[in-house]
C-alpha cells in the first residue's frame, strides 16, 4: 500500500511539473537573424499566459490579405507597461516590429507595436504602445541586445 501511495505521488508530481517545460525559450520558436516590420489592420488580442498575442490583418502587394500573430509579453507585464486589453482598437493601423518564427508560419515575435492611424486618421506622432528592447530591458530574450 506504501508504495502505490509513493508512485501515486510520483506520478502526481510529474504530471505538474508538465507546464514547467512547456514555456519555449526565445531561440527554439524564433529567429534573431530574420528581422520583421510590418504594417497592419489591428484585429484582436488574445490576453493570455504565458504569451499574450497581437492579431493583425496585412494587405500584401497583390492585394490579398493575410493574417499575422505577433507574440507579446505576458498580460501582467503589458499591464505593467501601461496596455490594458482595449488599447488597440479593431481597424487601429499598426506597426509590428520583431522577429520571424522558424518554422515560416505567419507568426512572430512582437518587439515593438505602434499605432500608426485611428478611424482613418494618422497620428501625429505615432503612439508606441510597446517597446520590449528599451522598456523593459530584462524581458528581452538573451543575444538580442546590442552590446554596450
Amino acid at each position: 500500500m506504501k508504495y502505490k501511495v509513493a508512485a501515486a505521488v510520483v506520478a502526481l508530481a510529474i504530471v505538474a511539473a508538465i507546464p514547467v517545460f512547456a514555456h519555449h525559450a526565445f531561440s527554439a520558436e524564433f529567429d534573431n537573424t530574420k528581422p520583421l516590420n510590418m504594417k497592419g489592420k489591428f484585429v484582436s488580442i488574445d490576453w493570455v499566459n504565458p504569451h499574450s498575442w497581437t492579431n493583425f490583418e496585412v494587405t500584401l502587394p497583390n492585394g490579398q490579405k493575410q493574417m499575422w500573430h505577433g507574440e507579446t509579453g505576458p498580460p501582467n507585464q503589458l499591464v505593467r507597461m501601461g496596455w490594458s486589453k482595449t488599447t488597440l482598437q479593431p481597424g487601429d493601423e499598426i506597426q509590428v516590429t520583431g522577429f520571424a518564427a522558424k518554422n515560416g508560419t505567419t507568426r512572430m515575435w512582437a518587439s515593438g507595436v505602434t499605432i500608426l492611424a485611428r478611424d482613418g486618421k494618422t497620428l501625429d506622432p505615432p503612439k508606441q504602445v510597446m517597446n520590449m528592447f528599451t522598456q523593459n530591458p530584462e524581458g528581452v530574450p538573451a543575444g538580442l541586445l546590442p552590446p554596450r
